[in-house]
């Protein structure tokens, strides 16, 4: 049992006796693909195999006499006579595993079974311990601070202002530099850097593992994990701040084209800031360097969607009830134009333009799931034209060459930050934008409420409509290696409402302080580049043991993303702030 690893079980295949096939398995992961054969040569009666799998999803088993590489029943097994002796035998489906277990599979012609030799572990008690002693600190740093803010009658330490200054326009929602600048003075809106900070922070977490458990990850391909809202997140918290920023230099009428080097400047320090951590685990060989990266990401949408924001006039203002209630969408009306064609363009481009030797419009991860005429699989058909697109312009050895899908799905080489998704990341970022720019037009608390929930409807009924609420054959399904529209508009969705509810109990109710989410989004740059670089490095991270375990696995990953918390709660207290 001490050869098993994290969510691995033995699985023992007993054929019955006078019996000769070979086994074919599908992971419920895989959509649309065909079973894959796990033995080169046929199990025979009498004779028991043993096999390591993994635990993380169901298994579907199928014992058939012929050996090929790929076997899909609709092809390979005639439907009119399934149980045909002469070549199928039986099958198993959606078959659950637990880590550590040991099963054994019986079959013989036309019957198969599972029975479990040894009991899997349970693997959530670590969570359930996290889970409470977290609710104990999130109580003590919740009742605390505003029981102090009650008696001292002052607030604490309060973040992103709505006030005129430059350092709203250094704007600290991304990833950032090396200057340390002294806390803010004037009032800020401390729901903005609690929501950034919790993004982060949890970031850190699945970058740190999150303890293997499958949940926390990313998506293979399709679908909506908790490790896949949270980049969005980031990005959307960035767009909200910029309106903030761009207005503060305009009111203090700093020259445009100054406000434009100024942001410029600050992509250029965000992009190569981006491409040296590329290099982290020893990654320096120029001819198979990676270009695109999260900062990289970071860097193409705040450059365009804030010299947007600078060159792009508003409206004149209509005056009258209507123009007053619909403000912070009128100002932003020509803004809307230009990201609505930047919308339409990505999608002509993924759905009408040829992509060499894959479907028009192909959305999926290539490989198994798509497999041409001559049966094999369709690696670089990875991702449609998004993939295509990356292949040509940056070259296959400059994408990031293990992406979700290639294990599951064997695909090729995949960039999720490349060059078409950052097209609809753009668009993301606006849509913080407009959450934003509710802060500047309407200063009632009910207001922003309104509208911020407003449009966490629209998005999410958008979203769902385009992903046909994650059914199979969705025209847009939510992807977050593609960054798909229904991906945007779905993460948005939960964005515009954690923001709603964050400033409803942190602005308006006082019954959180923000604690310690806001101190951590003060100091996003130093963070997010922090945990990059000590990725492997101790006290940040260790190793006792064989640790093999997702509850060692999880106390690891808590220790080093609670150091980096610690850390933020310390530089807040010091009044060290860090930006680009």
């Amino acid at each position: 049992m001490d050869a098993l690893g994290v969510d691995e079980a033995y699985l023992d295949v007993k054929p019955g006796a006078d019996t000769e096939y070979f086994m074919y398995k599908l992971s419920a992961d895989c959509h649309q693909c065909p079973y894959e054969s796990m033995t080169t040569e046929p199990l025979t009666g009498g004779n028991s195999t043993v096999f390591t799998i993994s635990t993380k999803r169901p298994w579907s088993f199928i014992f058939f006499n012929n050996n090929k590489t790929y076997l899909d029943p609709s092809k390979d097994i005639p439907p009119s006579n399934p149980n045909d002796n002469s070549t199928y035998h039986c099958s198993l489906e959606n078959v659950w595993l637990g880590e550590f277990g040991v099963y054994q599979i019986t079959a013989s012609r036309n019957s198969c079974s599972i029975d479990v030799f040894k009991k899997p572990v349970f693997i959530y008690g670590g969570m359930i311990i996290t889970a409470g002693v977290f609710l104990v600190v999130m109580l003590l740093v919740t009742v605390v601070p505003v029981l102090i803010h009650r008696i001292q009658h002052s607030g604490l330490a309060t973040c992103c202002r709505i006030g005129d200054s430059q350092e709203d326009f250094n704007l600290s929602s991304t990833p950032g530099n090396a200057s340390a600048v002294t806390a803010p003075a004037k009032i800020r809106v401390k729901s903005l850097d609690t929501f950034r900070g919790l993004s982060l922070v949890f970031m850190i977490f699945v970058n740190y593992s999150a303890g293997r458990y499958w949940f926390f990850e990313h998506s293979t391909w399709d679908g909506l994990l908790f490790a896949d809202v949270l980049f969005p997140w980031f990005m959307w918290i960035m767009g909200v701040c910029i309106p903030m920023g761009v207005r503060s230099g305009l009111k203090r009428k700093v020259p445009k084209l100054k406000i434009l080097f100024n942001i410029f400047k600050r992509s250029l320090k965000l992009f190569f800031l981006g491409i040296i951590l590329n290099s982290l685990g020893g990654w320096i060989t120029l001819s198979q360097y990676r270009i695109p990266g999260v900062l990289q990401r970071f860097a193409i949408c705040y450059l365009v969607v804030a010299s947007v924001m600078v060159v792009c006039p508003e409206p004149a203002k209509i005056q009258n009830k209507f123009g007053e209630v619909m403000s912070d969408v009128v100002s932003l009306s020509y803004q809307w134009i230009i990201y609505t064609l930047i919308v339409l363009v990505h999608t002509v481009l993924i759905f009408c333009v040829e992509v060499p030797g894959c479907p028009r419009g192909y959305l999926g991860p290539g490989g198994i799931a798509l497999m041409n005429s001559d049966g094999d699989p369709t690696p670089d058909c990875i991702g449609g034209m998004t993939g295509y697109v990356d292949r040509w312009l940056l070259g296959v050895a400059h994408l990031y060459q293990n992406p979700t899908a290639k294990e599951v799905y064997h695909s090729g080489p995949f960039d999720p930050e490349g060059v078409l998704g950052s097209m609809l990341s753009i668009f993301q970022v606006f849509l913080g934008v407009v959450a934003g720019n509710v802060l500047h037009f309407h200063q009632d608390h009910k207001q922003r409420l309104a509208r911020w929930a407003i449009w966490s409807i629209l998005c999410g009924a958008l979203g769902t409509i385009l992903c046909f609420a994650g059914q199979e054959e969705a025209p847009i399904p939510v992807n977050k290696n593609l960054w798909s529209l229904s991906y945007v508009l779905v993460t948005s969705c939960f964005a515009f409402f954690l923001l709603a509810l964050f400033y409803l109990l942190v602005d308006v109710l006082k019954v959180w302080s923000g604690s310690p989410f806001y101190q951590a989004g003060m100091n996003s740059i130093l963070l997010y580049v922090g945990h990059s670089v000590t990725y492997n490095m101790f006290p940040w991270h260790y190793i006792i043991g064989p640790m093999r375990t997702h509850a060692s696995l999880l106390a690891e990953c808590l220790w080093g993303t609670a150091l980096w918390v610690i850390t933020a709660i310390y530089l807040h207290a010091k009044g060290k702030f860090y930006t680009v």
